[in-house]
């Protein structure tokens, strides 16, 4: 994302047959979390979650209501920035 062009360089390893709790912190990132970014990959995730799911919902319909649980998110990625995508998923079910 973003913060590889910022030089974090944070690496984890995990062995083949472990699970989470096997993970070990090879580099810690040097950077607080970025919440708005996990929104947004939340956002948009449920976007296409939604719009698959209701194909005879309109896709303003849909963006308007999920942009009222994720507004930050909303803000970053108005509806004419994701208003294509949205349409490709839809068109992806047919």
């Amino acid at each position: 994302m973003e913060y590889k062009r910022l030089g974090c360089h944070a690496r984890a390893a995990m062995p083949a047959t472990g699970t989470i709790q096997d993970i070990k912190v090879l580099k810690p990132h040097n950077h607080p979390p970025d919440y708005a970014a996990e929104e947004k990959i939340v956002f948009v995730r449920e976007l296409k979650t939604v719009a698959l799911k209701n194909p005879n919902v309109p896709i303003r319909t849909i963006y308007t209501t999920l942009s009222e649980v994720y507004p930050n998110a909303a803000r970053e990625l108005p509806f004419e920035r994701i208003r294509y995508k949205m349409t490709r998923w839809k068109r992806s079910q047919d």
